[in-house]
C-alpha cells in the first residue's frame, strides 16, 4: 500500500505543506528544525492518530494556531482511500473515505505504518507494552481471527480485575473463560515467535555483530500453564486488586550469544538489533501479503555507516514505499528519491 499524496497543515512548524511522494524510497533532507519529523508526523497522525514524540497530540499544534490537520490519499483503484485527521484543542476529527473513524483498527487495516525513530528504540529497550505492541501488529495483520481473541480477553481481565478490586470472591468465575482464550493467544504468539526466526536471523547476521543474536517470546506466565499460574497468585492477585498473569503480560526478550543483551550487548548494538527486530516484522508482514508503509525518522543517528548501508540495503531489497529522515543526503544510495525540507517548506528532487 503507497501513499499518493499528503497534506499537512500547522503541524509544528508546517504551515502548510502538499507533497506527492514517490511509491519507493523518499529522503527528506535538512536542517535540524528544518520539519522533517513533522512531516512523518502528519502521515502518523492520519495514519494511526499518534505523534512520534512524546507529549499529547495538542502540543503538536503550530505555536499560534488553533487546530492541526494530516490528509492523505494512498492506494490505487479497489483499495484506494482517503484519510483526514484533524485535531484542536478540545476536539479530534478522524475520517476514512468520507466515514468517522470508530475503531482504530479500520485504519491499520487499511494502511499499516511502522515507525522506526530514536524514541521508539529508547520504548523498545524500555517498556515492555511497547514491545508488545509491535507483536500485537504482527498478530493483527497475519491472524484473521487476532482481534476478536484479543477484545474477549480484554474482557474478561477487565471483568476479573473489577471483581478483584472490590473483593468480590467470583472473581474466579472468570478464569475458565480467560484460560481458554489465553490458549488461543498463546498459540498465536508461539506462531508469531516462528515466523520470525528466519528473518530476524538473516537480518542480524547481514548486520555484522559478531556474534548470534536470538529471540525470545514468552506468553506471559511463568510454567506450563495459565490455569497454574492463576493458582499460584491467587493470594497477590487478591491483595493487588489485579491480574499478574497473563498474555497481557507477554514479553520479548533479545540474546547475544546465549545472554541477555542487556548484559552483554553495547547501547549501539541493542538499538541495531531492535532495528533488526521490527524490520523482521515487517518482512514477516509482507510474506502474509500485506505492504506496509515505513517511516524512519533520523536513521543516520542510529547505525553507523556499513550498517546503515546494509540496512538499506535490506529494504530497498524488501521494496515498499519508505520515508527517511536526514542531514545530508550523502551517506544514503541513490535509489531514493530527495526532498528538501526548509523552514517548514518542502521542495521536490
Amino acid at each position: 500500500m503507497e501513499i499518493t499524496a499528503l497534506d499537512c497543515k500547522d503541524i509544528r512548524c508546517l504551515e502548510g505543506v502538499e507533497w506527492s511522494p514517490s511509491p519507493g524510497m523518499n529522503l527528506i533532507v535538512g536542517a535540524n528544525g528544518a520539519g522533517k519529523t513533522s512531516l512523518l508526523e502528519g502521515i502518523s497522525l492520519a495514519g494511526t492518530g499518534k505523534t512520534l514524540r512524546s507529549g499529547s497530540v495538542r502540543a503538536a499544534i503550530a505555536h499560534g494556531r488553533e487546530r492541526l490537520s494530516a490528509r492523505l490519499s494512498f492506494g490505487e483503484g479497489l483499495t484506494a482511500g482517503k484519510l483526514r485527521y484533524e485535531r484542536g484543542t478540545s476536539e479530534r476529527i478522524w475520517v476514512l473515505d468520507g466515514a468517522a473513524v470508530k475503531s482504530a483498527a479500520e485504519v491499520y487495516e487499511r494502511l499499516p505504518l511502522m515507525v522506526f525513530s530514536p524514541e521508539s528504540h529508547y520504548a523498545m529497550l524500555q517498556d515492555a507494552n511497547a514491545r508488545r505492541e509491535v507483536v500485537y501488529w504482527l498478530m493483527f495483520h497475519v491472524e484473521p481471527f487476532f482481534l476478536d481473541t484479543w477484545r474477549r480477553y480484554q474482557r474478561l481481565l477487565r471483568q476479573r480485575n473489577t471483581a478483584l478490586r472490590v473483593r468480590d470472591r467470583n472473581y474466579r468465575a472468570f478464569d475458565p473463560g480467560l484460560i481458554q482464550v489465553s490458549a488461543v493467544l498463546a498459540d498465536m504468539w508461539q506462531r508469531a515467535a516462528l515466523a520470525l526466526e528466519a528473518p530476524f536471523a538473516e537480518v542480524v547476521a547481514q548486520q555484522r555483530l559478531g556474534g548470534e543474536a536470538q529471540l525470545v517470546l514468552r506468553p506471559g506466565w511463568q510454567g506450563d500453564s495459565l490455569a497454574a499460574a492463576l493458582e499460584a497468585n491467587r493470594e497477590t492477585d487478591e491483595r493487588l486488586g489485579y491480574t499478574l498473569a497473563g498474555p497481557h503480560r507477554a514479553d520479548v526478550g533479545f540474546k547475544l550469544n546465549g545472554r541477555p543483551i542487556q548484559e552483554v550487548a553495547s547501547h549501539g548494538q541493542q538499538k541495531i538489533l531492535m532495528s533488526a527486530w521490527r524490520l523482521a516484522v515487517v518482512m514477516v508482514v509482507v510474506a502474509a501479503g500485506k505492504r506496509p508503509v515505513l517511516l524512519l525518522d533520523d536513521l543516520a543517528a542510529e547505525l553507523d555507516a556499513e550498517r546503515r548501508a546494509s540496512f538499506f540495503g535490506t529494504l530497498i531489497d524488501i521494496g515498499l514505499q519508505t520515508f527517511i529522515t536526514a542531514i545530508d543526503q550523502a551517506s544514503f544510495p541513490s535509489p531514493a528519491t530527495v526532498f528538501h525540507v526548509e523552514h517548514g517548506c518542502l521542495r521536490g528532487p
